[in-house]
């Protein structure tokens, strides 16, 4: 098809539907979006048919044909607090364990470019974070799909958030700790190193410069959550899985249901 105003009309309408029906689709690779313009767009217009507004960012690597971040702005109505009881959206289900980043003060864009230095200045909390994973598109994950699954919002289907740590400057960013456990047995453990850049200020940064590039700016009190630290983990209705993170002497509960 031909890449336009209609495809992306048209793109955005499955992937809305798919989300309301809890049943995924299978795209056309003809009908995949060809750049970030096209991921942009369709992002900003499954926003506008769900009615959404935006709380945070989901940012990690790029994938080929986007530049800084791969990134999308995530749905405020998804976003609770531990411990929670949530809905399974759709199968397959997984979760993630993040650190998430609070932004203090609009981010401006021409004050790029950014990097760690200069991006903790507009932090004002850190948070654990639990983030649930759906995608709408039953198209194989490969850089074939990368874009596409970038206009899903990468899969993003919930967050669940610990309390705000404002003090978060004595913490070593890039040597966090966390322990995932499902249904009381361990899981996984992983580090704050594992996200994009080694330090999650770095995933801020990146996305900040993105943003930056496209003339937008972020405003205050935006979230940004920086990557998994666990990988990804499979789950279904019934299950509960904790987050621990040690050096904030904090934990995260969820528990899903069908």
């Amino acid at each position: 098809m031909t890449w336009n105003q209609a495809a992306v009309a048209r793109l955005a309408e499955r992937l809305h539907i798919a989300e309301l029906s809890g049943n995924a689709v299978a795209i056309d690779p003809a009908d995949f979006p060809p750049d970030e313009a096209a991921v942009v767009a369709l992002q900003n217009e499954v926003f506008r048919l769900a009615g959404r507004s935006a709380s945070g960012w989901k940012a990690g690597p790029p994938p080929d044909g986007m530049g800084d971040a791969g990134c999308a702005p995530l749905n405020s109505e998804w976003t609770t607090n531990s411990p929670a009881t949530v809905r399974a959206p759709g199968r397959p289900l997984l979760v993630e364990s993040e650190f998430v980043l609070r932004i203090g003060f609009p981010i401006m864009p021409e004050k790029a470019p950014f990097d760690a230095v200069s991006i903790a200045a507009y932090i004002n909390g850190i948070a654990p974070g639990i983030e649930l994973v759906w995608r709408r598109v039953l198209n194989p994950a490969g850089p074939e799909t990368a874009l596409l699954y970038q206009a899903d919002a990468n899969g993003h289907a919930g967050m669940i958030l610990g309390d705000w740590i404002l003090d978060w400057q004595k913490f070593d960013l890039a040597n966090l700790t966390v322990l995932q456990s499902k249904n009381g047995e361990p899981h996984a453990e992983g580090t704050s190193a594992k996200t994009m850049g080694g330090n999650p200020l770095n995933v801020v940064a990146a996305l900040a410069n993105r943003e930056a590039r496209l003339g937008r700016a972020i405003p205050a009190g935006m979230f940004v959550t920086t990557g998994s630290c666990t990988g990804a983990l499979e789950i279904a209705p019934g299950d509960t899985i904790r987050s621990e993170y040690p050096e904030f002497h904090a934990a995260i509960d969820v528990t899903v249901t069908a």
